[in-house]
């Protein structure tokens, strides 16, 4: 992750964060190694029952698509892959350790939660049809992009309600309003978590580059791809899509993203990229939001 002078404004000011979960670093720990044994990795998970339940309803969720059900930690191993299971136990966790009684007016009345699991959706759809590979860091990274405005929910208390209210929750006023008020803005500190939490580079990243801003380019993300669908996704989820007109929807018209995403697919105009996305948003939208 490149630095900037937000983030360390950011870091100095969110104060103290809740630690990474014991299991979690287990895990992390051990799919460092590419030769790690998949009955390792389940013997650290089984640890958790009720994180090794919450794994297996996201991998069962209609908006992960994945095509046959899985019932057990080992078949979730088996078919998606050491790497996508941490990708899921790491996005679960985040959030888990980031609840508390202060969060609740956030994560529902707000819709915070409906709009991250839906962009999670969003991106994992996209990541799949585009034949990206991303092994579970698409919806991952969907589910957490905007996990900084958690953080600073927790940490700046009524300050932040009264930013978030004003700024109605929307992100480019917004981060205008958290950049005033704090010198850096949610994104920042979605980034200090992620720093202090050690995850992933290419996941720090997406979390970090998910809005267009002057100060950063997805050319100088870890996995610009990543990057890239992450904003699509959170562009898509806020269009109105009940509009004729395509070229207001910015989730079709945010070139830099797109040709990012397009480098190893054949490149779609704005109507065709309007028809993929709408259908992708229907089918989110004719099923229920989950709750994990």
């Amino acid at each position: 992750m490149k630095s900037s002078r937000s983030i360390e404004r950011a870091i100095g000011r969110v104060g103290d964060l809740p630690p990474m979960p014991e299991v979690v670093a287990e895990v992390l720990r051990a799919t460092s190694d590419p030769d790690v044994a998949m009955s390792e990795v389940s013997r650290v998970i089984e640890k958790d029952p009720a994180l090794t339940a919450k794994l297996l309803k996201v991998s069962n969720s209609p908006y992960y698509g994945m095509k046959q059900v899985v019932g057990t930690l080992k078949l979730a191993l088996v078919i998606l892959g050491v790497r996508e299971v941490r990708n899921i136990v790491l996005g679960i966790s985040v959030v888990e350790s980031l609840k508390d009684s202060s969060t609740e007016r956030l994560l529902n009345q707000l819709n915070f939660w409906d709009h991250s699991v839906k962009v999670a959706g969003f991106a994992k759809k996209l990541g799949t049809h585009l034949r990206l590979n991303l092994q579970g860091e698409d919806f991952i990274a969907g589910l957490l992009h905007d996990i900084g405005k958690m953080v600073l929910w927790r940490q700046m208390k009524e300050k932040y309600e009264r930013i978030f209210d004003q700024g109605d929750g929307h992100s480019e006023a917004l981060c205008k309003l958290e950049k005033e008020a704090f010198g850096f803005d949610h994104a920042d500190a979605a980034a200090v978590l992620a720093k202090r939490w050690n995850m992933p580079d290419t996941l720090a990243d997406a979390l970090w580059f998910h809005h267009d801003r002057e100060d950063r380019t997805l050319a100088d993300a870890k996995d610009p791809k990543l990057a890239a669908l992450t904003r699509v996704a959170n562009l898509a989820i806020r269009d109105d899509w009940t509009t004729e007109d395509v070229s207001s929807l910015r989730s079709c018209t945010d070139e830099d993203s797109w040709a990012v995403i397009a480098q190893d697919n054949e490149v779609m105009n704005v109507e065709e990229r309007a028809r993929l996305l709408s259908e992708f948003y229907e089918e989110l939208n004719a099923v229920s939001t989950p709750s994990f």
